[in-house]
Formats: structure tokens, C-alpha cells, sequence
């Protein structure tokens, strides 16, 4: 699914501008190639760290190892084409951004000003219709730091790579791949200022069924008409009492093409990304003091062990490990 950018010019009750949508659109068209790889190589991302999941728990589980090739066979295999994915996606997103790049620059879209809505706001109110629906998508991973020279950087782009693929799907690819940088820019701050064994990651999204809509929808008759006309320069409407009274009994209808298109509902969605790190915690002991603790409870144990040899028994009383 390819999604339209974003841009600022995009408001709830603002005057939307058919040639602007047609250039996000362009954009958009662009960028799919981009999409496309970024979802391919998301989705190989996702299918290696639940393959490795599944691989660490029949190792936990004892499980013979030559019944686990297959399963190290295939991780081998989806490895190898995450690879050539990444390097499909490097080529297709520089390519693309080439292109966009020459678009914008030639037709110098870039909005300097905006006409005023022409809603009456007095009049209006943004009320919730459930048009959309509900929708949940969540998941915890654990990642654990690696005892290498670069574990700190290959932890941090871990995080963020799963960052990414959790995401993928629910937002523009852009928007995904921007949310993993700043993951991996994140984790990469704990991970050099605290001595950081493991990462949990909590990953959430969900689409809200509610949308909001501008209703009841009152249009200020001045300001619609200023509106028209800063849309159709080729059609405009003559603001005269006569003109007015003419325009009003005319079932015609402007030329053809002629609109003025405004922004009246959004759908609404949210997203959580949450980081749990578990700090390694160690404890020294001198020897001294561990060859003391030690003198003094051989001492102990042997004078417990002369008194219950006097007495005829044999070993040490319950009462030493108290």
C-alpha cells in the first residue's frame, strides 16, 4: 500500500489544492519500488529473529541437534536473502530519492501561502463517527548484548532493525525506517552510558475506529466565495448583487473541472515503542575476606563436630547451618 507524504498544507478544514494532491501522488508513485523492498526485507528481518527464537528453545529444551539442521539450514538461506534484499533496498531507495529530488526541484511545488478556510467554525463542530475500525498490532522481543569489540553498535542497529519491521505496514516506509534510527540512536545512548546485558522492546500500534468529522459542515458565504475563486482563477464568481442573483439561478454549474475541494475527516491511529534495559549487576569479594568467612566456619563446624564426637554421635548438629 503506498501511503500520500505528508505536508503541512494537509489540515482539517483547510482548502486542499487538486494540483498539490496530484504532486504527493507523483511522489508517492515514486516511492513505491521503496515500499516494496522495505516490506520484503522487513517481513525476511522478522521471519530471521522468530526462526532464531524458535532455534534457542529447542536448544533450551534439549533437543537432539542433529533433528535442529534443517531449522539452522533455513536461517542460513533467510539470512542470505535479507542480504540481497538490503542491498535491493539501498539501490531502489537512492534511485528513488534521485528522482524525487528532480521532480521537486523542476516544478517547485513548495506552498508560500494559503487561502483562509472558508468554514464558519462558529457554526461548526468536530463530532466522531465509527467509519473506521479497531485494530491492534503488539509485540515484545529481547535482545541480548553480544561480548564483542562492537556489541554496543550491533545491539543499538538490532533494536532499531526490529523497530523498523514492527512498524512496516502500519506507517509510510519513510516513517518506519525513521522510527528505527531512533531507536538504534536511543539504544545506542543507554548502551555507552550503563553496562546494559539485554534489551526488551515493546512494540505497539493501533488504528482507532473513531474518526473525527467536521459536522454539521457551515460554509461563511464571503469567505466560500473568496475561496472559489483563489481555486478557479478561470471561473470565477462575480461578487455583484446582479451577478450573485444570476450565479444562484444557473443550474449549469461552472466549466467543467471547476471545485472546491476541503479537508472534512481524518482517521486517527497511534503507535508505542517502549525499551526495558536490564543492567548487569556484579558483586566482588576480596579474597581476604573470603579466606576469613571461610577460617571461620571450618572452625566452627570442627568445634561442633568435637563436641558431637563426646557426646557419641557423629558429624555436624542442624544447629551450624543456622
Amino acid at each position: 500500500m503506498t501511503s500520500i507524504p505528508a505536508d503541512p498544507g494537509l489540515v482539517l478544514g483547510n482548502v486542499i489544492e487538486p494540483e498539490r494532491i496530484e504532486h504527493l501522488k507523483e511522489i508517492a508513485q515514486l516511492q513505491t519500488p521503496v515500499d516494496l523492498a522495505n516490506d520484503r526485507l522487513n517481513n525476511l528481518t522478522m521471519s530471521v529473529y522468530k526462526i532464531q527464537l524458535i532455534f534457542q528453545q529447542m536448544v533450551n529444551m534439549m533437543v537432539d541437534p542433529l533433528s535442529l539442521v534443517e531449522i539452522q539450514a533455513e536461517m542460513v538461506a533467510l539470512k542470505a536473502e535479507a542480504a540481497e534484499a538490503a542491498v535491493d533496498l539501498a539501490k531502489k531507495t537512492i534511485e528513488a530519492e534521485k528522482k524525487v529530488r528532480d521532480m521537486k526541484a523542476k516544478n517547485q511545488t513548495k506552498i508560500t501561502k494559503q487561502i483562509e478556510s472558508p468554514l464558519n467554525y462558529d457554526q461548526c463542530d468536530v463530532k466522531q463517527f465509527p467509519l473506521s475500525f479497531d485494530s491492534l498490532k503488539f509485540d515484545v522481543q529481547f535482545f541480548q548484548v553480544a561480548t564483542s569489540a562492537d556489541a554496543s553498535t550491533a545491539h543499538a542497529t538490532t533494536v532499531g532493525s526490529h523497530v523498523a519491521a514492527s512498524m512496516n505496514g502500519s506507517f509510510a516506509a519513510q516513517a518506519s525506517m525513521q522510527m528505527g534510527a531512533s531507536a538504534t540512536t536511543t539504544t545506542m545512548a543507554q548502551v555507552n552510558t550503563n553496562d546494559v546485558d539485554g534489551t526488551i522492546v515493546i512494540t505497539a500500534y493501533a488504528n482507532h475506529k473513531e474518526t473525527d468529522i467536521i459536522s454539521p459542515f457551515v460554509m461563511d458565504a464571503e469567505k466560500a466565495v473568496t475561496a472559489w475563486n483563489w481555486c478557479n482563477s478561470d471561473d470565477r464568481l462575480k461578487t455583484g448583487p446582479q451577478e450573485m442573483w444570476e450565479a444562484a439561478l444557473d443550474d449549469k454549474g461552472g466549466k467543467e473541472g471547476s471545485s472546491l475541494q476541503i479537508l472534512s475527516g481524518v482517521a486517527k491511529s497511534s503507535s508505542f515503542v517502549g525499551y526495558v534495559h536490564i543492567l548487569k549487576s556484579e558483586r566482588t569479594v576480596q579474597s581476604s575476606v573470603s579466606a576469613s568467612v571461610a577460617a571461620s566456619v571450618a572452625a566452627t563446624m570442627y568445634a561442633n563436630m568435637g563436641q558431637a564426637a563426646a557426646m557419641g554421635s557423629f558429624g555436624v548438629s542442624s544447629e551450624v547451618s543456622s
